[in-house]
C-alpha cells in the first residue's frame, strides 16, 4: 500500500536517479522537519512541472509533486486540505503530460483502473484505536453517497461502464470503513435524494463554489471534500493527533477522488478546489 494511487507508470519510488536539481538535496535540508521538507519539495516540483524544463522532466516533476503534497497533508498540521487538493492537481498535471498526444480515450475510460482496492485498506489492519467511529462513519457515508449518485448518473448516461465500476468501488470502500467499528451504527442510507441529479445529469452548479462542472465530477469532488472535513473535524476534536498512517490513508483516498473528478472535467485550478489557501489551511 506504499503507493496507492495516481502514479500511473513509474512505480512507487520517488527517486529517479537523475543527476540534476530535480533529485538533488539542497544545503540545509538535513535540518528541516518532515513537514518543511515536504512543503519545500512540493512547491519546487510544482513550479518545475508547469514550465522551465523539458517535457520529460516536467512530467517527472509533476509526479514528484503529487507525492510531496501528500507528505504535506501527512506531516503538516494545518495543511491537510492544501496538501490533499494540491496533490490531486499535481497528479492531474502528470496525467495530462503523460497523455498529451493521446486524445482518443473516452472521458470515463480509465476510471476503473484508478479505483482504490478495498483489500488494500483491509491490509492496513484497522482497529478501533487507529480510527474513531466518527471518522470511519463520515468517510463511509461520503463514499456510499457518492457511489449511489454515480450509479444513478451511469444509468442516465447509457449505463456508463466506467461510472458503474467506480460506483461499485466506492461502495466497497464504504463497507470497509463501516467494518472497522462493527458495533457502531451504520451511517449509510443506501438510498439518497436524487432530485438534483435527475434534473442535472450532465452538468451542475457545484454548491461549494457555484462553478458549473460535469455532474459526476462534482459528485466526486464533494466526496473528497467530505473526507477532508472528516479528518479535519477529527483533528480539531482530539487532543491526540491522528496517526501518520491514518492521515496518509485518508489523504490518499481524498486525493484519489479529487483526481478522478478532475479527470472527468472538474475545473482544474486551485481556487475551484478551495476558496483560498488560507481557507484550506484553517482546517487544523
Amino acid at each position: 500500500m506504499t503507493c496507492l494511487l495516481i502514479v500511473l507508470s513509474s512505480g512507487c519510488s520517488s527517486d529517479f536517479g537523475i543527476s540534476m536539481r530535480l533529485a538533488g538535496r539542497e544545503e540545509g535540508e538535513d535540518t528541516l522537519s518532515s513537514c518543511e521538507l515536504s512543503l519545500k519539495s512540493a512547491n519546487s516540483n510544482d513550479a518545475e512541472s508547469v514550465d522551465g524544463l523539458q517535457f520529460m522532466f516536467r512530467k517527472i516533476a509533476a509526479q514528484r509533486a503529487q507525492q510531496r503534497w501528500l507528505g504535506v497533508a501527512e506531516y503538516c498540521s494545518g495543511r491537510f486540505a492544501e496538501g490533499t487538493m494540491s496533490s490531486a492537481l499535481a497528479g492531474y498535471r502528470h496525467y495530462l503530460l503523460a497523455n498529451q498526444q493521446d486524445d482518443s480515450a473516452s472521458p470515463h475510460s480509465s476510471l476503473a483502473e484508478d479505483g482504490l482496492n478495498e483489500s488494500e485498506l483491509s491490509d492496513l489492519g484497522f482497529d478501533p484505536s487507529s480510527i474513531s467511529s466518527a471518522e470511519s462513519s463520515a468517510i463511509a457515508l461520503a463514499e456510499d453517497r457518492s457511489g449511489f449518485a454515480l450509479e444513478i448518473l451511469a444509468a442516465r448516461n447509457g449505463n456508463d461502464a466506467g461510472l458503474l465500476a467506480l460506483s461499485d468501488n466506492q461502495k466497497a470502500v464504504a463497507q470497509t470503513f463501516v467494518s472497522v467499528h462493527p458495533n457502531a451504527s451504520d451511517p449509510r442510507q443506501k438510498v439518497y435524494s436524487v432530485t438534483n441529479l435527475l434534473s442535472h445529469p450532465q452538468t451542475i452548479a457545484d454548491p461549494a463554489n457555484g462553478l458549473t462542472a460535469p455532474t459526476a465530477a462534482s459528485v466526486l469532488m464533494n466526496c473528497a471534500r467530505a473526507e477532508i472535513a472528516a479528518m479535519t473535524a477529527a483533528r480539531n476534536a482530539s487532543a491526540r493527533p491522528s496517526s501518520e498512517r491514518l492521515t496518509r490513508l485518508v489523504a490518499e483516498l481524498a486525493t484519489l477522488r479529487a483526481y478522478q473528478a478532475l479527470k472527468l472535467g472538474y475545473p482544474a485550478f486551485e481556487s475551484a478546489l478551495f476558496v483560498s489557501k488560507n481557507a484550506a489551511n484553517s482546517d487544523n
